[in-house]
């Protein structure tokens, strides 16, 4: 029995513990994206525990450059723990996660951070220094409330028109023509060096706030081998000034379905309101077919407050964020941090 680092031929193990637990299939592509393609070099970082050739715990990181007080440092986020169901009270979890915090410490990574589900973040909290920094608001806009009561009732189905009138209405400020002469909200599909130079302006948004370049842009959405994102770009006079991406999808709803307007990322070079409400409505505009739109955000910023203007209401706050300060001293409060819906794995 040992906690040992990832090797090659691991991966199909990896995979069949992971149906097991989570009780869904990953295909390999997904894997070998989520910890092969990173573009930190410190990647995959991975420990399994191992009993007699078979692999009954894992736990990784996402490794990633990031500004902490302005400097650029490593910071990780927690991914996929695993312990095999039928191996459960043999002290695996706990032998994994003491062996991830010497061995992150020793490779260099200030901090390292997660959004466990209640009982993880109980066992983190209890058998390690973890502190849990607050919650992650979330914002939502119901935009289409016809549609979702027509799954709920379907002899509503004829009010769906109303419901129409409705979504016209909330997002009318959007969908006017809302750029100054000279300014463009247009989507990419790869990041030039001007993402490398916002990322950069935007060091200072925030104690704690990966480094957003185009590498990471490219690989964290365009690249994603199944899920759909759409990043757009705020452009003045041809130059950057921010961005936003986006992911819509239909998910059941009561009896019929629903579709949820995301907006997954967004990053600005600093909390120009002027720029806030022009992402914003950015944002909304290339939403218009979405029955709920929402984000996840920290809240005391600009951007925050730019969303709520326009209907984006925090409606709770049910993302934990559990910190493990290695050697960052900072980050151990939520307002500490820039986050949104992309620094989690599973959006």
């Amino acid at each position: 029995m040992t906690v040992r680092t990832y090797q090659n031929g691991d991966e199909q193990q990896i995979q069949d513990l992971y149906e097991k637990v989570f009780r869904k299939k990953r295909s390999h592509k997904t894997w070998e994206w989520k910890f092969q393609a990173h573009p930190n070099t410190l990647n995959p970082f991975i420990l399994v525990y191992e009993d007699k050739g078979t692999l009954l715990g894992h736990l990784a990181l996402w490794v990633a450059d990031a500004y902490i007080s302005g400097v650029t440092e490593k910071i990780a986020l927690r991914v996929d723990t695993m312990v095999d169901p039928d191996a459960q009270g043999q002290g695996i979890y706990r032998q994994l996660n003491d062996a991830m915090l010497t061995t992150a410490n020793e490779q260099g990574v200030n901090l390292l951070y997660g959004f466990p589900a209640v009982r993880a973040k109980e066992l983190l909290l209890r058998t390690t220094n973890a502190v849990h920094a607050g919650d992650v608001a979330r914002h939502r806009m119901i935009v289409d409330p016809a549609a979702l009561a027509a799954s709920v009732f379907p002899k509503l189905q004829p009010a769906r028109a109303v419901g129409k009138w409705l979504k016209n209405w909330k997002l009318r400020h959007a969908k006017r023509d809302f750029l100054p002469e000279g300014w463009e909200f247009h989507e990419v599909t790869t990041c030039d060096e001007q993402f490398d130079e916002l990322a950069v302006a935007s060091q200072t948004l925030k104690p704690v706030i990966l480094k957003r370049d185009a590498a990471y842009l490219e690989w964290r959405y365009l690249h994603h081998p199944e899920k759909t994102y759409r990043l757009f770009a705020l452009t003045k006079q041809g130059q950057l000034q921010g961005y936003v991406v986006l992911k819509t999808e239909t998910v059941p709803f009561k009896k019929g379905q629903a579709v949820i307007g995301n907006i997954v990322d967004f990053l600005a070079a600093d909390d120009d309101a002027s720029i806030w409400q022009l992402l914003t409505k950015g944002a909304l505009a290339n939403l218009t077919d979405a029955d709920i739109i929402q984000l996840w955000t920290t809240p005391e910023t600009t951007a925050a407050q730019m969303f709520t203007r326009h209907g984006l209401k925090e409606t709770d706050r049910p993302m934990p964020l559990v910190v493990h300060d290695l050697d960052a001293n900072t980050g151990i409060h939520h307002s500490d941090w820039w986050l949104t819906q992309g620094d989690v794995d599973s959006f």
